[in-house]
């Protein structure tokens, strides 16, 4: 082995003085502090130091600060391995894509659930109070329903005064009940009067397509019957 100078010599020394140099190199170095009196100068100031070190007060690593260290090696580490494996990478990428999602969906889920589950709560309080009946006084036929139409009229007659006459048609176009709203008629003219109508025939109401029972207001004027 070539002899050191005294450049490579100081560089070595620390780890001369630490007994990490073994061998032929160790061996190298210790002629030449034997025969070098400023690197055995060296040698004395490096001896200094390292007892200097040795005094000093040890200092306790905080719990907080031992994790973080730890965390920082074990990231390293992982690094480490990650540039040494494709698998790995592919499986680091996707563990970051993961925690991205799930640090953005995180804080808008619970409000997001909250919300939706405030909004059923009022509505299930509130859907009652929107029902409102409806109000068929008024009603304009729409197609959906029809109304009672007289049909074909019997050849009986009635005799006195015009009268109107509220007629009840069932489903199958017989009528079932009627009335003189006016009241004015005698009881020989409401036998006439039923004599009429229950022997004409009518085209019963219908809604949605199904005959349904109905009514329909007729004047009656002796013989003349009208809508």
């Amino acid at each position: 082995m070539e002899e050191l100078n005294c450049k490579s010599v100081r560089e070595s020394l620390w780890d001369f003085m630490t007994e990490n140099l073994q061998g032929e190199e160790r061996a190298s170095v210790t002629r030449h502090l034997e025969d070098c009196r400023e690197c055995d100068l060296h040698r004395a100031e490096v001896r200094s130091l390292r007892l200097g070190f040795k005094g000093l007060p040890r200092k306790e690593v905080s719990p907080l600060l031992g994790t973080r260290l730890r965390v920082i090696a074990s990231r390293e580490r992982s690094r480490q391995m990650i540039r040494r494996d494709l698998t790995a990478r592919i499986a680091e990428m996707g563990a970051r894509v993961r925690l991205m999602f799930d640090n953005l969906l995180r804080p808008i889920a619970v409000p997001a659930a909250g919300g939706i589950l405030a909004s059923l709560f009022c509505f299930g309080v509130i859907v009652d109070t929107l029902h409102v009946p409806p109000d068929w006084d008024n009603d304009i036929p729409i197609g959906l329903y029809t109304n009672v139409i007289l049909d074909d009229v019997t050849p009986f007659s009635v005799g006195g005064n015009d009268v109107m006459v509220q007629l009840t048609v069932d489903s199958n176009g017989r009528v079932s009940d009627f009335t003189v709203p006016s009241g004015d008629a005698s009881s020989e003219q409401l036998r006439e009067i039923g004599n009429l109508v229950f022997y004409s025939s009518f085209i019963p109401a219908t809604a949605f397509g199904q005959r349904v029972s109905g009514k329909i207001l007729v004047g009656i004027n002796h013989i003349n019957v009208r809508d």
